[in-house]
C-alpha cells in the first residue's frame, strides 16, 4: 500500500507494523468475513484506534476525529464503533465483556 507523504512518519510506521502482523496473526475467519472487501481496511481502523491511544484519546469519538484529521473522508462514527468491534476477535486477551 502506497501511504500520503503528508501522514506521520510514525503513523505510517504503526501502520506498516499492523498490516503485517493482521496478515500473519489475525484468524482468517476474521480476515474474510462478510464485506471484508469495503474501502476502508481493518488495518487503517486498528492504526487509528491506536493512534487515538498513543495521543491519550479516551473515547471513541475523539478518536474518530482524530482518524478524520488525518483522512477527512475516514468511515462515519458509528461505522468507526461497529468496525472496532468487529475487530474484537483479533484481540487475544479480549474478553466477550469488554468493549473499546
Amino acid at each position: 500500500m502506497t501511504y500520503n507523504s503528508t501522514l506521520p512518519k510514525v503513523f505510517v510506521y504503526l501502520l506498516t507494523t499492523i498490516e503485517t502482523l493482521y496478515q500473519t496473526r489475525v484468524p482468517l475467519e476474521v480476515q474474510n468475513r462478510k464485506n471484508v472487501h469495503l474501502a476502508t481496511s481493518d488495518c487503517l481502523v486498528i492504526a487509528c484506534y491506536l493512534w487515538g491511544v498513543l495521543h491519550f484519546s479516551e473515547t471513541l469519538k475523539a478518536k474518530h476525529q482524530l482518524a478524520q484529521s488525518l483522512f477527512p473522508n475516514f468511515l462515519e462514527y458509528s461505522r468507526f464503533v461497529r468496525r472496532c468491534n468487529a475487530l474484537l476477535p483479533s484481540y487475544p486477551s479480549h474478553s466477550p465483556s469488554t468493549r473499546l
